[in-house]
């Protein structure tokens, strides 16, 4: 059995098309990119508003350690690609792809206004 067929945890990952471990290794994205990725594709079948306060606090750590990880536009047609054969809500579709652009004031903006809209208990 691949690796990829199997998951330690769940079925959250090994059930999409195009798994975010798959993402990572086509784009050598950054770790900071990865996480943010990760949760917020799993969010809605794994820990909710949790997942959602993580990517925020990956932004956080991306913009105080200064990374710099802008992944270009022929990467980022891969995320895209990535988004839409897991067919990813518009919320998450702009995150991850912003996320891919080092935008990061912008993925904690857009992760609190999905926070406020699906989980208004936890903003």
């Amino acid at each position: 059995m691949k690796a990829t067929e199997s998951q330690v945890g769940g079925n959250h990952y090994k059930d999409m098309p195009f798994q975010p471990v798959e993402l990572f290794a086509k784009t050598k994205c950054t770790a900071f990119q990865a996480n943010i990725w990760k949760y917020i594709t799993r969010y809605k079948n794994k820990n909710g508003a949790q997942d959602i306060k993580k990517c925020i606090h990956y932004a956080q750590l991306a913009m105080e350690l200064k990374c710099n990880g802008n992944l270009g536009y022929r990467k980022i047609r891969i995320v895209q690609t990535f988004c839409s054969v897991n067919k990813l809500s518009e919320e998450q579709k702009a995150i991850v792809v912003i996320a891919g652009y080092d935008e990061y004031k912008i993925v904690i903006k857009y992760c609190q206004a999905l926070l406020l809209k699906e989980y208004p208990h936890e903003v």
